[in-house]
């Protein structure tokens, strides 16, 4: 902060002006006083950390990216799965339903899919896991034995069509376009947690199934 003095002024300013003068300039440029060789004020250093400590979960949330546009021929986005996905207690043949995709990066090695259902009792329930998939790959036909099939959360490593105990649940068919060959670990939540972490993009179609007598 420059001060200009109007007309003269004999001799130097009395000290305690000069104090106050300097005080308002620091106050007016937004610092704060600080000891020398102090610790930072509380606020300070607790809007710094949380700063750090937000930026992994902001990273993590934001991977992978978005980019890939997925669809069924069988269901629009947010309409109802045809019976015939369904599983066979509520009338279905526990077929998997036909997916198509685009806007693969050209980096990607491989393809994955999953068919996840966030709406059950105990959380995400994965229906479907295929890995494997060649990157060039531009959909999956009905019933299809394309990649390797994995576990899902009912244990049996094949298609698991869509069965809420009840209500209007939400089926996500996510395809991941992943860079480096997957190697599959743990049980099927893990292993979904693995893709989302090694996707460098990935698209989505939503299909929904209400439980019927």
């Amino acid at each position: 902060m420059k001060i200009r003095m109007v007309g003269a002024v004999s001799g130097a300013l009395p000290a305690a002006l000069a104090l106050t003068l300097a005080a308002g300039c620091a106050t007016s440029e937004g610092a704060s006083p600080r000891a020398s060789g102090g610790a930072s004020p509380a606020t300070s250093e607790g809007a710094s950390s949380a700063v750090e400590e937000a930026s992994p979960a902001a990273s993590e949330a934001a991977s992978p990216v978005a980019g890939l546009q997925v669809s069924s021929p069988a269901f629009g986005d947010g309409a109802a799965i045809p019976r015939k996905h369904a599983c066979a207690v509520q009338g279905g043949q526990d077929v998997s339903p036909a997916l198509s995709w685009s806007g693969v990066p050209s980096e990607a090695r491989e393809l994955a899919v999953i068919v996840d259902d966030p709406d059950a009792p105990g959380g995400s329930y994965i229906h479907w896991i295929v890995t494997g998939l060649p990157a060039s790959l531009t959909g999956l036909g009905q019933g299809t034995t394309e990649g390797k099939t994995l576990p899902g959360s009912g244990g049996a490593p094949s298609y698991a069509g869509p069965c809420p105990p009840g209500g209007t649940h939400h089926y996500h068919f996510i395809v991941y376009a992943l860079r480096d060959r997957f190697q599959p670990v743990g049980d099927p939540r893990a292993v979904y947690a693995r893709l989302k972490k090694a996707a460098i993009a990935s698209g989505e179609t939503v299909g929904t199934w209400t439980r019927r007598p």
